[in-house]
C-alpha cells in the first residue's frame, strides 16, 4: 500500500479535471478493510477577499474508493481523478454553478445564424414567438415581452465569454457551460433576469441585456 500512497502524493500535484477548484489538495489517505478513503479540501469560494477573520476557510470532503490493485501510478491517477470530480461537484453545488463538472471546456464561436436560431428556439419555450423587422415579440397569455436584438451583436455576446482565454490563475479548471434549450445557461439567466427586472421591453446594448424604457425605444 505504501507504493500506492507515494504514487498518489505525486499524482495529486496536478489538478486537471474540468470544474475542479485549483486550490484542491489531498489531506489524508486511509486504508480501510475493503476500500481506500481519500480526504481532500479546497478554499471555500464564498470567502470574500479581505475577510481577515477567515483568510483561507476550506471545505472538506472524502471519497471511498476500491482497494489498491494494479500499477501504483495508474491506480493513483484514477483515484485522484475521481477525487477531483467529487470536489468539482461539491464546488459547483456550493456556488450554484452554470457549468457541468467533468466536461471539458471547448472554445465556441457562435455564427450569426446559429446564435439567432438558438435565441428563437429558447424564446419559443416561453410563449408564441412573432419575429418582426426590428424586434421579437413573445406572447404568453395576457403577457407580451419584446426583445430588441441585433443578430450580429447577439452572436458576439454569446461568443465572447466562451471564447475568452482561461489563464492558469483562474479559480477552477476550464469547464463546459451547460446548455438550456440551446443557449448557455448564463445567457438564459441574463434574459430571465432582464425580463423580471425591466420588462416588458428588453434589448442588447453595449454588450449587456438591459431594459428599454418604452416600446418606442
Amino acid at each position: 500500500m505504501k507504493e500506492y500512497i507515494t504514487a498518489l502524493r505525486q499524482a495529486c500535484k496536478i489538478v486537471d479535471v474540468p470544474g475542479t477548484p485549483r486550490s484542491l489538495r489531498l489531506e489524508d489517505v486511509q486504508t480501510l478493510d475493503d476500500r481506500v478513503r481519500l480526504s481532500w479540501s479546497f478554499v471555500d469560494p464564498e470567502v470574500l477577499p479581505g475577510d481577515h477573520r477567515s483568510p483561507e476557510r476550506r471545505l472538506h470532503g472524502w471519497l471511498d474508493l476500491a482497494p489498491a490493485s494494479g500499477v501504483p501510478i495508474e491506480r493513483a491517477r484514477e483515484w485522484w481523478a475521481e477525487a477531483q470530480l467529487a470536489a468539482a461537484r461539491r464546488y459547483a453545488l456550493q456556488i450554484d454553478a452554470d457549468w457541468t463538472p467533468g466536461e471539458p471546456y471547448v472554445r465556441r464561436v457562435w455564427s450569426r445564424d446559429e446564435a439567432w436560431h438558438a435565441l428563437l428556439d429558447y424564446l419559443r419555450t416561453q410563449g408564441r414567438v412573432l419575429v418582426e423587422s426590428d424586434q421579437i415579440r413573445v406572447v404568453s397569455g395576457p403577457e407580451e415581452i419584446i426583445y430588441r436584438m441585433d443578430a450580429e451583436a447577439w452572436a458576439a455576446h454569446l461568443t465572447e465569454p466562451e471564447a475568452a482565454e482561461h489563464p492558469a490563475g483562474t479559480e477552477i479548471v476550464p469547464v463546459a457551460t451547460r446548455l438550456v434549450d440551446g443557449l448557455p445557461l448564463w445567457a438564459v439567466d441574463e434574459l430571465s433576469e432582464a425580463v423580471g427586472a425591466w420588462g416588458p421591453v428588453v434589448g442588447l446594448r453595449n454588450g449587456r441585456i438591459v431594459g428599454l424604457r418604452s416600446r418606442d425605444y
